[in-house]
């Protein structure tokens, strides 16, 4: 019995170690790459009522626009397809299956990393999503008429 107490102590000990370290406060963390760039760790991630987006639970913070931001990717031990890269027309959904859908993203809640996004009149799960690119166009440039 004492031999059985030890072994199942011991499965117990490494399976602690090998598990994976959640975030703080326990939700899963995403990465905030910039179109400059740069990137963040975001956790957790999250969109205030003006629209920023932040990566604490600091009230303080400013926040970032989108248009500041190339994509979010999960921040996971799981292997993620490949991450989108170049510039897009459309915004780009890739989900964790690597399936990619394009077209605009508006965020329907974001908050300690979870939330929906609504792409194409279809409502997705964050928990689903593996990247977030978002389209930056250039504004079009019109030539003044002479007169």
């Amino acid at each position: 019995m004492r031999a059985f107490v030890c072994i199942l102590f011991g499965i117990v000990c490494l399976s602690l170690l090998n598990t994976q370290a959640a975030a703080q406060g326990g939700w899963r963390q995403w990465e905030i790459h910039f179109v400059d760039g740069t990137s963040l760790q975001a956790s957790p991630l999250q969109m205030r009522k003006d629209g920023r987006f932040t990566r604490s639970m600091d009230p303080k913070e400013v926040g970032f626009q989108r248009s500041e931001i190339d994509y979010f990717a999960i921040s996971t031990e799981k292997r993620l397809p490949p991450a989108p890269t170049g510039k897009t027309k459309q915004d780009l959904v890739v989900m964790l299956d690597g399936s990619r859908t394009l077209g605009p993203v508006a965020f329907r809640e974001l908050k300690f990393s979870e939330g929906k996004i609504v792409q194409n009149r279809k409502v997705l799960s964050l928990e689903n999503v593996a990247y977030i690119k978002f389209a930056h166009l250039k504004p079009k440039i019109t030539k003044k008429k002479r007169s």
